[in-house]
């Protein structure tokens, strides 16, 4: 910072920014704000917000429900009368079939390109959500997405690659 302050940076600019681009998302605690931050001079507030692991797993439940339902249907129909199977041995052999199929059926139909972010308002600090993706052939947000906080009505611009979220500028 001291040779930055002097004129004679140890690196350019645009060096620096690929570095911070590089940390933020390899996760590093240097570059990632999970507290939100207001800058005075331009009333823009930033956080990075996280990814939501376990509302992203709920997307494979309801795939994954009815193939399980139709595995155990076909099994009783078809193998049953053949061979006297316990219903929790074909569920263990039809595990793989269906836990895959629910996977592809979920990522390439159901919900395309998906991934679930939260994280607190930057300017209020309530829990938002956002959802990147399409829904059944629908196209949602894609790389940046323009959500309005639940609580303070604050439109929050999030940006996907760097799970970045910000204010707009106060005027």
């Amino acid at each position: 910072m001291q040779a930055y302050m002097k004129g004679s940076p140890m690196m350019s600019d645009k060096e620096f920014d690929n570095l911070k681009t590089q940390l933020k998302e390899s996760g590093s605690q240097i570059a990632v704000d999970n507290e939100p931050k207001c800058y005075i001079d331009t009333g823009v507030c930033k956080v990075t917000l996280q990814e939501d692991k376990f509302r992203s797993n709920l997307l494979y439940l309801p795939a994954g429900a009815i193939l399980l339902v139709a595995w155990l249907g076909v099994g009783f129909e078809f193998i049953e009368p053949f061979i006297r199977i316990n219903p929790l041995i074909l569920l263990a052999i039809g595990s793989p079939f269906v836990y895959n199929g629910a996977k592809i059926l979920t990522d390439n139909v159901i919900f395309t390109d998906n991934e679930i972010m939260y994280g607190p308002c930057p300017s209020c600090e309530t829990e938002n959500r956002v959802y990147f993706g399409g829904v059944l052939g629908v196209e949602g947000f894609t790389d940046v997405a323009e959500i309005k906080c639940t609580k303070c009505k604050e439109i929050i611009t999030v940006q996907r690659n760097t799970k970045r979220a910000s204010t707009l500028p106060k005027a």
